[in-house]
C-alpha cells in the first residue's frame, strides 16, 4: 500500500549517517565497534502504528531503530541501497525488490486491508458512465496499481482501456479536481475525506479479500545474527496490536496524534483493517496463499516484471 508519511527526511538522514559510519569504520578499523541497530523503515500508514506504540511503551528492542519515510517507494529505494535493513511494505512491493535483484525475506504479515484501499468515482454521474475510457488517478508505484488492476479486471477491462493519470502521495483531493479525474484510487484516512466531499466508493480491498497485505520484510543478507532481535521486534509488534484491537484509549489517542485524526476517525479507519495474530500470519506465509499468487499474477500480467518474483517466506521469527 503506497502510504503517505510525515516526512521524507528520515531516510535521507539515515543515508548521511550511514556514510559517516562507513568513513569512521574505515579510519578506525583497529577499534572494535558494537553491532549497529537494525534499521527498519515505515511510513505513516496507520497499519504500521503498532510498531510506534511499542516504541512509546518501551517494548521495542533497544537494538532496533525505526525510520520513517514519506512513501513506500522511498522505503524500497532505501532497502535496495542498503541504508535500511528492512521495512514494512506491501507484499507486491517486496516482490518488486526481489525482481530487481534484492533478495528479501518476508517474516510476518502485519495487517490486511479490508476496505481501507478504495477506488472512488468522482460522483454519481461518473458511476453511471462506468470505467471504460475513464480518467483514473493512481499512485503508480504503490499498491494502488494492484487495486486498480483488480477493479478493471472485475469490469472486464485492461489498463489500455482507461486513461491512467499518476498522482502524487497524499495529493488525492487536489488531483481529483486539478486533473479532472473520473476515478481515483485512494486509501484511508484520505478516503473518508473524499467521500465526505461527494466521491462514491465503487470498489475496495474487501472485494479482493486477503490480497492487499502489509508485511515485515528484511534483506536476506542482513538476517545473520539478528534472530533474537527480530523475534523481540515481532513480540513488541503484537503487544502494540493488542492495544489497538482492544480499543485502549491511550493507544487510540497516540495513534490519533501521530496521524492527525480524532479518536473517532482512528476507530473508523481501524474498522477496515485486520491485524492477524501470529498463527494466522504463519498460515498466510505459504507459497500458495492468495496474497502471494495474486500479487505474482498481477506483476507479471501488468508487465512490471518478466517472471513471477519469489521472495523467501520465513515465519520462523514469529512468536509462538
Amino acid at each position: 500500500m503506497e502510504r503517505q508519511a510525515r516526512t521524507g527526511y528520515g531516510v535521507a538522514v539515515l543515508l548521511i549517517l550511514s556514510g559517516c559510519a562507513l568513513f569512521v569504520a574505515g579510519a578506525w578499523s583497529i577499534v572494535p565497534s558494537p553491532v549497529r541497530p537494525l534499521a527498519i523503515g515505515t511510513n505513516l500508514w496507520i497499519g504500521y502504528e503498532p510498531f510506534h506504540l511499542a516504541r512509546a511503551a518501551g517494548t521495542l528492542p533497544a537494538d532496533v531503530t525505526l525510520v520513517e519515510a514519506r512513501s513506500s517507494p522511498a522505503l524500497m529505494e532505501a532497502v535496495a541501497s542498503g541504508s535500511l535493513d528492512g521495512a514494512a511494505l506491501t507484499l507486491d512491493e517486496v516482490m518488486r525488490l526481489e525482481a530487481a535483484g534484492r533478495p528479501m525475506a518476508v517474516l510476518a504479515v502485519l495487517d490486511i486491508s479490508n476496505g481501507a484501499d478504495v477506488v472512488l468515482a468522482r460522483d454519481a454521474a461518473a458511476v453511471a458512465r462506468g470505467p471504460a475510457g475513464a480518467r483514473i488517478g493512481v499512485e503508480t508505484e504503490g499498491v494502488g496499481s494492484f487495486v486498480l488492476y483488480r477493479f478493471l479486471e472485475r469490469h472486464g477491462l485492461t489498463l489500455g482501456q482507461v486513461q491512467v493519470q499518476p498522482v502524487s502521495v497524499g495529493d488525492h483531493a487536489d488531483a481529483l479536481r486539478r486533473l479532472d479525474l473520473d476515478y481515483i484510487v485512494s486509501y484511508e484516512p484520505l478516503v473518508s475525506h473524499l467521500e465526505q466531499a461527494g466521491a462514491v466508493r465503487v470498489f475496495d480491498s474487501a472485494d479482493m479479500a486477503g490480497e492487499v497485505v502489509d508485511v515485515l520484510a528484511v534483506r536476506r543478507d542482513r538476517l545473520a545474527g539478528r534472530r533474537a532481535t527480530l523475534y523481540r521486534l515481532l513480540a513488541a509488534w503484537y503487544g502494540g496490536v493488542d492495544g489497538l484491537t482492544r480499543g485502549d484509549a491511550l493507544a487510540i489517542q497516540r495513534v490519533g496524534r501521530r496521524q492527525h485524526l480524532s479518536d473517532a476517525q482512528v476507530r473508523q479507519v481501524l474498522a477496515r483493517l485486520d491485524f492477524p495474530n501470529a498463527a494466522t500470519s504463519r498460515a498466510m506465509l505459504s507459497a500458495h496463499a492468495p496474497a502471494v499468487t495474486q500479487a505474482q499474477r498481477w506483476l507479471v500480467a501488468s508487465g512490471e516484471v518478466g517472471r513471477a518474483p519469489d521472495p523467501v517466506l520465513d515465519p520462523s521469527y514469529l512468536p509462538e
